[in-house]
């Protein structure tokens, strides 16, 4: 449940940075954060710019998904303190899409919307807070860093009206579970 906690706080921090705090003339507001895929709700145009927030990386286990990081990354304990806690490594992605195709904004426009998303989400990743984080004694110890963040973005579609960019991050962050009764 610790997994359910930490999405839950990057969501409502992005909901706050990438939608409430953005003017709704802005060309780069983005139209939905989801906990999961869409699975339709809503239909990708309709959302236009949306963003899905998932444990490890989906991605892994689909053959031929658009993306350039292949490597593992699965939740992996990380040090272990005598008799005292454990400390997980818990893996995260963050993958957005501009389906620019109802809005026609030419290849400039929609490259710069794109790049937009991007910045903004980087931005409000690296300034999530998760002190109060916490589920059955497990805590979040550290949050996103720069040094773990990764990120890729990929035009998957064109010209001449209809862009269609991917934007993935990765993350992780580490949690502690004291082990019962071991004094952690």
């Amino acid at each position: 449940m610790i997994h359910d906690d930490i999405l839950n706080t990057v969501r409502d921090a992005l909901e706050l940075a990438l939608i409430t705090n953005v003017g709704t003339s802005d060309s780069a507001v983005v139209g939905i954060v989801k906990l999961g895929d869409l699975q339709g709700e809503p239909d990708p145009d309709t959302a236009r710019i949306s963003i899905t927030l998932h444990e490890n990386d989906p991605d892994r286990f689909i053959s031929g998904a658009v993306t350039g990081l292949k490597d593992d990354w699965s939740d992996e304990v990380v040090e272990v303190e005598i008799g005292g806690a454990t400390t997980w490594r818990r893996t995260f992605t963050i993958k957005a899409r501009c389906l620019l195709e109802s809005s026609k904004e030419g290849l400039t426009d929609a490259r710069e919307i794109a790049s937009t998303v991007r910045s903004r989400l980087e931005h409000a990743l690296s300034g999530i807070s998760f002190s109060t984080v916490e589920y059955d004694g497990e805590y979040v110890a550290r949050g996103i860093v720069s040094d773990t963040l990764r990120g890729e973005m990929i035009q998957s579609g064109g010209p001449p009206d209809s862009y269609d960019y991917f934007i993935k991050f990765r993350f992780d962050v580490l949690t502690t579970r004291p082990v019962p009764g071991g004094g952690g």
